[in-house]
Formats: C-alpha cells, structure tokens, sequence
C-alpha cells in the first residue's frame, strides 16, 4: 500500500508538471526545525523576497531608481522621508496548521550616514503587528532581524515597510536594498500536547 502511494504522488507530480522539483517543494514545505551551523533554531518556515521587487511609496522624492540583477538601488532627494514596502510570499497554512511569524529580516547597505532606515513597521494584510521606531539603521547591514512580539498567527500575508531618510549633508543619499524575509514557526495547539 505505500509503495500504490509513492507512485499516486509522484504521478500527481508529474501530472502537474512540477516533477521532480515538485517533489522538493513538497519535502520544504514539511515542518522541520532549520539547522544552522550546527545550532538548532524553531524556524518551520523561512521566505524571502529579493531586493529589486521593493516598492516605493513616494517615487517624486527619488533622484534615481535602478532595478539591478544583485539589488534595487536608490538614490533618495536630499531632505525628504520616504517608505518602502516588501509583499513577503506568506503560506498561512502549511498542512492544516496555521503559521506564526517570529520575526523578520532584512539585508541592505546606505551610501552613507546620511541615508538610513528609521522605521519598521511589519503587517499581516492591514493590521500592523510590530513597531520597531527609531532604529536609524546605515551603512552595511548584512542581515537585521526585527522581532514580532507574541509570534502572532498568519491571516493575510506578511508586509514590511520600512521609513527611511535622506539628509542634507554633502554625502551619499544611495540605498541598496538586497532582500527581505521572515521566519515562520509551527507551534502544535496547546491541547495537543
């Protein structure tokens, strides 16, 4: 009987033309803790969204905007506020259990102090979940992780926004922006355990 299922599966697989890269899908969707390094972390889920699908809130406040293969770069006005925005790719429900969101990450650098990442702000469809104000992140940012307090559950899809600036001085107002993702966990229900 296992074996008629191996081959129902694999038969769907190929019949929805995914193969066998289908079948990794399928195995990566399966609830595992991720090993790093050796350390075990309660991350079920990880996904990330690459830098040149950012979206700009105000683009009359941009110099300049360049989708590039490695990052979205810009290049804000001297002077102004911006937000910037992440549609992160959210599965809410990942065999029958709904999703939680720890945290989430960004990897970016600024031309200079000048330009920086005051604000994030993090969303489940309209509903704003965190705030972390104030950060005035610049310069090289290889991964920053902001966390959601109380691992909230997944409704409607994750968004990041993030307010930035650009100073007056006489230095770089450039960002580029390389990726953003989020952690999801998988917590059984507690009258489960």
């Amino acid at each position: 009987m296992a074996e008629q299922q191996n081959t129902n599966r694999r038969d769907l697989l190929k019949l929805s033309g995914m193969g066998a890269l289908g079948g990794l899908a399928l195995s990566a969707l399966t609830p595992r803790k991720a090993l790093a390094q050796g350390d075990e972390f309660d991350i079920s889920f990880a996904s990330w969204i690459h830098g040149h699908s950012m979206e700009i809130e105000y683009p009359d406040r941009m110099v300049s905007t360049v989708r590039k293969g490695y990052a979205f770069q810009v290049e804000g006005k001297p002077g102004t506020t911006n937000w910037f925005h992440f549609a992160i790719p959210t599965p809410v429900i990942i065999n029958d259990v709904r999703l939680q969101i720890a945290s989430v990450l960004l990897r970016f650098t600024t031309g200079s102090i000048d330009s920086f990442v005051r604000d994030v702000h993090i969303y489940d469809g309209e509903k704003r979940i965190a705030v972390h104000d104030g950060v005035y992140l610049a310069e090289e940012n290889s991964l920053v992780r902001f966390e959601v307090p109380e691992t909230p559950y997944l409704a409607l899809g994750l968004g990041i926004s993030l307010g930035v600036g650009f100073g007056v001085e006489m230095m770089a107002h450039t960002m580029s922006f390389i990726s953003a993702g989020g952690d999801f966990v998988i917590r059984p229900p507690q009258d489960a355990a």
